[in-house]
């Protein structure tokens, strides 16, 4: 069993808010884990639609990886600024990208990665083939690469808990923005 501090950055401000990015650290949650997840958002905010707001909390809940059960809160001194998107043009409220984290581990049988939905991007994130242009898949890889880095090891995938099997979580190694534009149908509150 390991405790994981689940950090749940919220999404306002658009059509189809609110929204969610459930983002998990394992040891000792500190003001700099909080601040590197505020400057990962803020990498791309040409990319988000002006007046989106993205909330990255001074609070949150830990919670058992084995079993999923919240066991206590972890909370730092100073609530990071909110970082609002300033990219103008036309958007599809459920149309984005996506990071995956990728990890060095198996469970039962498949590799463990994680998945970070950007979700919403302006238009001309994208290229004329209709997936991500060079330099949105660029500024998303940076970003997720320095979030790799300044939370190294203690970022991490958490794997559930299914009927058969306890989760479990496991350390981020890196990360992989594919050149893909995604459709979100829903967002988990």
């Amino acid at each position: 069993m390991t405790t994981m501090n689940r950090v749940s950055v919220t999404w306002q401000s658009w059509p189809g808010a609110p929204g969610v990015t459930q983002l998990y650290l394992t040891g000792g949650i500190v003001q700099a884990n909080v601040d590197a997840i505020r400057a990962f958002f803020q990498a791309f905010v040409g990319s988000l639609p002006s007046g989106l707001v993205i909330q990255v909390p001074a609070s949150g809940d830990t919670i058992d990886d084995a079993t999923g059960n919240i066991n206590g809160a972890w909370s730092v001194a100073t609530t990071p600024s909110n970082v609002t998107g300033t990219g103008a043009g036309a958007y599809a409220g459920n149309a984005g990208a996506v990071i995956h984290w990728l990890t060095g581990d198996v469970v039962n049988g498949r590799r463990v990665r994680g998945r970070t939905f950007v979700v919403p991007i302006i238009g001309t994130a994208y290229d004329a083939a209709g997936s991500l242009s060079s330099t949105t898949l660029t500024t998303l890889q940076t970003a997720a690469n320095g979030l790799v880095t300044a939370i190294d090891p203690n970022f991490a995938v958490w794997h559930r808990p299914t009927q058969f099997a306890v989760g479990s979580s496991h350390s981020i190694i890196s990360a992989r923005v594919p050149d893909l534009a995604v459709s979100l149908r829903s967002r988990r509150i």
